[in-house]
């Protein structure tokens, strides 16, 4: 496997998550999953040298989305992360952006959309 050629889902809608994961594969995109924070970031640290992108909801339990996107930067200050969310203030994509984000969609998602930026950003990784 080459280094950061992985995809780490953070979502705790089953239904999301798998249909994210179809996708990606699909997409011969290599896919691990949590389905909060603290297992986003137990996974991440498991495999740092794996996963070189993190799609993650900000509405997660035991630990949120951004806050477990820093987590995992602390690890891999080069970690790329793309940020979701059903609801959202423009002035929150701001400030997670300037904190390293990659990207912020906006839920549901369009599934070329979010596969095309996956690849994009996994592109720049290698």
């Amino acid at each position: 496997m080459n280094s950061h050629d992985t995809v780490l889902i953070v979502e705790d809608e089953e239904n999301l998550r798998d249909l994210l994961r179809m996708m990606l594969e699909e997409s011969g995109i290599n896919v691990l999953e949590a389905v909060d924070g603290m297992g986003a970031v137990e996974v991440f640290a498991a495999h740092k040298d794996e996963i070189g992108v993190v799609l993650t909801d900000l509405g997660l339990p035991r630990l949120g989305g951004w806050e477990a996107f820093l987590k995992m930067k602390e690890i891999n200050p080069e970690l790329k992360g793309i940020l979701a969310s059903g609801f959202f203030n423009p002035d929150v994509r701001t400030e997670i952006i300037k904190s390293g984000a990659k990207d912020f969609v906006q839920k549901p998602y369009n599934s070329e959309q979010i596969v095309a930026i996956i690849r994009n950003l996994l592109n720049e990784t290698k």
